[in-house]
């Protein structure tokens, strides 16, 4: 296992790096990469990140504004978080099965004493409150899994950036984003800041794992470089389109919470997004280009997105269940 040392705090170039480790690097075996951002919000693959966020106090403290790959739900990021990523090369097995997925970090966590378990879908919890999102995504080069660790954020600054689903809290039993998280260093009073936690990590896979270090190279930074204005710095990437649309339905289901829209014209469908923190494998823009041109009824709508191969996007939602919902006019 390769470890590769980063000292930046530049949201967008960290973003960078991790990708390019992938997909430019020629990886031979697997690679543990961590990185701590300077104050930002980075926003999950098919978010609407308007949706997201309170731009106004964003812009007015200076929160950067980050789309990643990877899908699952806008998270804040500070010097106080400590953010790791494992990158596996040639994985054709890419799943949202993280009690698979997470047992290495779980057991790194425990080591250090941490009473970690895993919560839900996706997220790490102490006590019952979360201190750990978690998301992957996998092209033809590998696959990405990767996650914060609230180690000693401002929960106040996190909790008046991002504006979560009020549904998405109704539905875990919580008032406010801010009741439902919590940083970890109260509980490991060995470690006095983010550095600390990272090299502690660090030794505990070494224990298991042969571990070599690998740095960029100046070409490596160049690509990064270029990589971070094209993707991560780009505001189409980032805020995207939001569409008109006169037909909307919201969907909470075992994979995530799904956002849909459509603009339908004369019983046909003229353009269609899908948006929600949920992990697709597969790029749902293929699902969007579908559905353009198809009527308005569930009889095309079902033939379209069955050949379109809607299980292989959403695994977890029944194809009727959805068309139901989506013709249930709002």
């Amino acid at each position: 296992m390769l470890t590769i040392p980063n000292s930046n705090t530049d949201p967008a170039l960290n973003l960078a790096m991790e990708e390019y480790i992938l997909t430019g690097m020629g990886l031979a075996e697997p690679a543990l990469f961590f990185y701590i951002n300077a104050p930002s919000i980075i926003i999950g693959r098919h978010q609407n990140t308007l949706d997201e966020i309170d731009l106004g106090f964003v812009r007015e403290h200076g929160i950067r504004v980050v789309r990643r790959c990877s899908g699952g739900g806008a998270v804040y990021h500070d010097l106080g978080n400590l953010n790791y990523s494992l990158i596996r090369p040639g994985d054709s097995r890419a799943s949202s099965d993280f009690s698979t997925l997470l047992q290495p970090i779980l057991r790194a966590l425990h080591e250090l004493g941490l009473p970690a378990e895993l919560s839900g879908r996706n997220d790490l919890t102490v006590d019952g409150a979360k201190f750990s999102g978690n998301a992957y995504y996998h092209n033809q080069h590998g696959s990405v899994i990767h996650g914060t660790l609230l180690f000693d954020s401002d929960l106040s600054i996190l909790s008046r950036a991002l504006r979560p689903d009020p549904e998405k809290l109704r539905s875990k039993g919580v008032k406010s984003v801010r009741s439902r998280v919590t940083c970890i260093r109260p509980y490991l009073p060995q470690l006095n800041d983010t550095d600390e936690l990272r090299e502690a990590i660090i030794r505990h896979f070494a224990r298991s794992n042969e571990l070599s270090t690998r740095s960029f190279t100046e070409k490596d930074f160049e690509n990064i470089r270029e990589l971070a204005k094209s993707r991560y710095r780009n505001d189409r990437w980032t805020y995207g389109e939001s569409p008109a649309y006169n037909h909307r339905c919201r969907i909470h289901h075992p994979g995530g919470a799904i956002d849909f829209r459509a603009d339908v014209r004369e019983g046909v469908v003229n353009a269609a997004r899908f948006f929600g923190d949920f992990f697709c494998v597969n790029d749902i823009s293929r699902l969007e280009q579908a559905l353009e041109g198809t009527k308005w009824t569930p009889e095309d709508l079902t033939a379209t997105l069955s050949a379109a191969g809607w299980e292989n996007y959403f695994p977890q939602l029944p194809l009727g269940e959805f068309i139901n919902e989506m013709r249930n006019e709002k």
